[in-house]
């Protein structure tokens, strides 16, 4: 208990720190365009990237950002880790909590999503022909189903886990499956899994295919209130041997998500945008919950 108290401390310690030393570094003047490479989980939350590529606000401060694709944001840290990765679009998990507790060179920096009142992008699905039988109306409804997260030990999970708790079930109570979210639409078309915790735009996917509906968000979890879901990560070298470069990345990143805080997922320009990432039509888009992401970054430190 008191490693892991430590562990949170050194995490809330780094987090406060690095947002002030990136967020506040003097502007410098432009240089030629410099690479930055970023690890990607396709999903609503990362609007602000995606905006900041296609609106040229990446390209006005010199930067061009070059995406990889990963299954979860759980798989992007050892690549973090090793360097081989300079941003990560990711969240809270085991293996980020771990590395910290291990002095990992990397920092979180900003926001880049949370779950709270009104923006439930976070959230539990479960098969449409379940609920409309009425075999699934409460959580506890859900015990020795087959849950569908993207990966052990991620916030999806921990989520899971505390929708049980509320329910009077442990996480063990569930048949946790790990599939990525394209793999399961399919996945609920054939009945392989019964529930699935995921972020938009899949649970809007799910609902226009048929196959699911929303069921529950973290908002509505007694005594959980608001959570810091997604984030912007670092890697250490990015900041100490880039450290122009990752202020300048910010700078564009914080004028996207501006722009996403206050235009949001219905505006049709912003859906196309993500449509283009996500391989989700813009309709579904502009059906989903979106995020709220703070407009200047900032993380609910504590939270984490």
């Amino acid at each position: 208990m008191a490693s892991e108290k430590m562990t949170s401390t050194k995490l809330v310690l780094h987090v406060a720190l690095t947002i002030t030393l990136v967020v506040l570094l003097p502007s410098l003047g432009r240089a030629q365009s410099e690479t930055v490479k970023l690890g990607d989980l396709a999903a609503i939350s990362n609007a602000a990237v995606y905006i900041a590529i296609e609106k040229g606000f990446f390209k006005e401060q010199g930067v061009v950002t070059e995406i990889s694709n990963f299954a979860s944001a759980a798989k992007q840290v050892p690549a973090l880790v090793a360097g081989e990765l300079e941003v990560s679009v990711g969240s809270a998990s085991a293996g980020l909590f771990n590395a910290v507790a291990q002095q990992a060179p990397f920092r979180i920096v900003a926001d880049k999503g949370q779950a709270r009142e009104g923006f439930g992008f976070s959230l539990l699905t479960v098969r449409k022909d379940l609920v409309d039988s009425g075999q699934v109306k409460t959580f506890r409804d859900l015990k020795g189903k087959k849950i569908a997260i993207l990966a052990k030990g991620n916030i999806q999970h921990y989520l899971v886990g505390k929708m049980a708790e509320e329910a009077g079930l442990t996480i063990n109570d569930v048949d946790l499956t790990f599939l990525d979210a394209p793999s399961q639409v399919t996945a609920f078309e054939t009945k392989a899994i019964d529930a699935s915790y995921a972020v938009e735009p899949w649970p809007a996917r799910f609902q226009e295919r048929g196959v699911a509906v929303r069921f529950r968000t973290p908002d509505q979890v007694k005594g959980l209130g608001p959570v810091q879901v997604g984030v912007i990560i670092y890697s250490g070298k990015f900041i100490k041997e880039r450290r122009p470069v990752a202020q300048r990345w910010m700078t564009a990143y914080l004028k996207a998500a501006e722009l996403f805080h206050k235009n949001g997922t219905k505006d049709p320009e912003i859906a196309a945008i993500l449509e283009k990432y996500t391989k989700v039509p813009a309709k579904v888009i502009q059906a989903a919950i979106p995020p709220y992401q703070d407009p200047n970054g900032k993380v609910l430190v504590e939270n984490l």
